[in-house]
């Protein structure tokens, strides 16, 4: 039996919109490169190319032609650009000197994808992808880094970010050096600073920074016109594409966990709405005479294309998979009033274990769209809570802006509020709740386990770190820039203390399974490796520790097939132990698993 597919990433259109290409993760481990053709009927797979599992850091693009490009790194951080013809067959174009970001080509002779490099000198240059030698031809050098861009016919609309100012721009790779790149909305158009976020017919659609805000602006190069949009205060919208003619927006309208698909008329402001089932509209789009295309994903559907077909007002989308477990949207209360949450598996009130599974981020917020973690949780009888929680984003600033300068205050707050609702409500013989976490979710769900010691049947941390100051002081640029923007520097007063998990593990009791990835580039693993320490040194009994060697930041969603997530999964309904019952002696992880690298 063919392995059902989990997850479809990388996902990209053609330029002219009749193709698609994404690589496509499916049970047991088995990873493909897709390739499909985008009919009046429906999506069409044409191509499933089978590729190395561990294959990292992976982009697509698709070419009109029906072949494709695959960019991925090899350990050690080198990275090769493929390109994959119409028979499966696949060629090296060959190593990149430095990080490339892959784009469309331009209509242009010889042009079949645009990259962006990155260098060490705070500069960017724009390349030429070609199926010829040299592969890679250098279009133009400009100071900063390059955010959205976009075909503009012959021309890229770029955004530069130079000193924290975003700036669009036109790089016309015909024109002559010196007049290659201009401001695109032109001098004195008085458009402020602003993002390039898509462009047809002629028409660039921007974010533009107003002072009072963003606001969605179209241009044709010269005057640039401020949109109201298709949102509503409680919403936020994504552009995804503008129709053959430019005169309709296609924009995911989202409010909480789900989302909905708007057409916006960009001369009038008239909006018609799309019917969509309950999911999550992709960031991805494409628009042709055959419809509108896009990426859809529900809770019993993993990503597809789903297509408007012209003149139509529903979104179509292949059928759910069987056996798959539908989500139910939930009303919760938290701290500080109600919290939306996503719900799995039985009634959480009956006598079913239950796990509340925290988000990473903390800027982000769980969604209606398929996940196969929670899913395989379900399957093994847990009823799953997903709340979003005070930080998490999609419910307006106010909610998301709770935690600014308060890592670890009112969002767990929030988390020990629901965590007394449920035990309250199913009563004191039920068995108490677990918790999950991945990434900050690792982090609050350690601080939860702290919290209220004797609260939790067991605790799941993937990608922990153990105090902001400690990531601050050892993570990336990406990762320190995150911290600042979210202003996680700042100290929670209260009787907990300040959120640092190597002075606060020795109040955790509960059962901890701690997992983190070896060569994780966004959280180091020597955190984890340090509460696993600090744990079994006070005296906890029941550790589990596991690395996998080769993983990343990832490692628990990445490992389709492998041990790890059904080790979770039985972790979780291991049977709760008697309230107020000590946590044991347990033994040290052994020495290879802990030791530095």
């Amino acid at each position: 039996m063919t392995p059902r597919t989990l997850h479809r990433g990388s996902r990209a259109f053609s330029p002219n919109g009749l193709r698609a290409v994404c690589v496509a993760d499916a049970e047991a481990g088995a990873r493909h490169l897709e390739t499909w053709e985008l009919t009046e009927a429906g999506p069409r797979r044409r191509q499933r190319i089978t590729l190395d599992q561990d294959l990292p850091l992976t982009q697509c693009v698709a070419l009109d032609d029906g072949r494709a490009l695959l960019s991925w790194h090899e350990p050690g951080g080198i990275q090769h650009v493929d390109l994959f013809d119409l028979t499966g067959g696949r060629r090296s174009l060959g190593p990149c000197p430095t990080p490339l970001r892959l784009l469309p080509g331009l209509d242009l002779p010889g042009w079949i994808a645009t990259a962006v490099a990155y260098g060490t000198d705070d500069h960017s240059t724009v390349f030429r992808v070609g199926d010829d030698e040299p592969w890679l031809t250098p279009v133009v050098r400009l100071p900063g880094r390059l955010g959205g861009a976009a075909a503009y016919g012959p021309c890229l609309a770029v955004t530069a970010v130079v000193d924290g100012t975003p700036t669009p721009l036109r790089i016309d790779p015909a024109a002559p050096e010196s007049d290659r790149v201009t401001r695109l909305t032109g001098d004195g158009s008085g458009a402020g600073v602003g993002h390039v976020l898509l462009s047809r017919a002629g028409r660039v659609l921007l974010a533009l920074d107003t002072g009072a805000g963003l606001r969605l602006g179209v241009t044709t190069g010269t005057v640039v016109r401020l949109l109201d949009g298709p949102g509503t205060p409680d919403s936020t919208v994504t552009p995804l594409t503008l129709d053959p003619t430019g005169g309709l927006l296609a924009a995911s309208v989202n409010r909480g966990a789900r989302s909905e698909l708007a057409l916006y008329d960009v001369e009038s402001g008239a909006v018609r709405q799309v019917a969509t089932p309950p999911g999550v509209v992709g960031p991805e789009a494409a628009w042709t005479h055959r419809g509108l295309w896009l990426a859809y994903t529900g809770p019993t559907r993993p990503t597809v294309f789903g297509w408007v077909r012209p003149g139509e007002s529903e979104l179509r989308s292949a059928p759910a998979q069987a056996g798959r477990h539908p989500a139910r949207l939930e009303r919760l209360p938290g701290a500080k009033g109600s919290l939306e949450a996503v719900v799995y598996g039985p009634d959480w009130r009956t006598g079913a274990p239950v796990v509340i599974a925290l988000h990473g981020g903390p800027d982000r917020h769980w969604t209606l769209a398929f996940d196969s973690l929670l899913q395989l949780f379900a399957d093994a009888g847990l009823a799953v809570i997903a709340p979003n929680q005070r930080g998490s984003t999609g419910y307006g600033r106010e909610h998301a802006d709770a935690i600014r300068g308060a890592w670890g205050g009112p969002d767990l707050a929030d988390i020990r509020a629901l965590r007394a609702y449920i035990d309250e409500t199913r009563g004191p013989d039920a068995p108490r709740p677990a918790v999950y976490g991945s990434s900050y979710g690792a982090f609050l769900a350690l601080l939860a386990a702290a919290a209220d010691p004797d609260g939790w049947s067991g605790c799941v941390a993937v990608a922990p770190f153990s105090s902001v100051p400690a990531l601050y002081a050892d993570a990336y640029r990406p990762t320190r820039n995150l911290i600042d923007r979210l202003m996680g520097h700042g100290d929670v007063d209260d009787v907990l203390g300040p959120r640092d998990l190597l002075r606060l593990a020795g109040l955790i009791r509960t059962r901890v399974f701690l997992l983190h990835g070896r060569l994780d580039e966004t959280i180091p693993v020597a955190h984890a490796r340090a509460l696993a320490h600090r744990l079994i040194d006070a005296g906890h009994g029941h550790v589990t520790y596991r690395e996998p060697a080769d993983r990343g930041h990832m490692a628990l969603t990445a490992l389709a097939g492998a041990p790890q997530p059904r080790e979770i999964t039985d972790f979780l309904t291991r049977p709760d132990a008697p309230r107020g019952a000590s946590a044991g002696q347990g033994t040290r992880p052994p020495p290879a698993a802990m030791a530095h690298h």
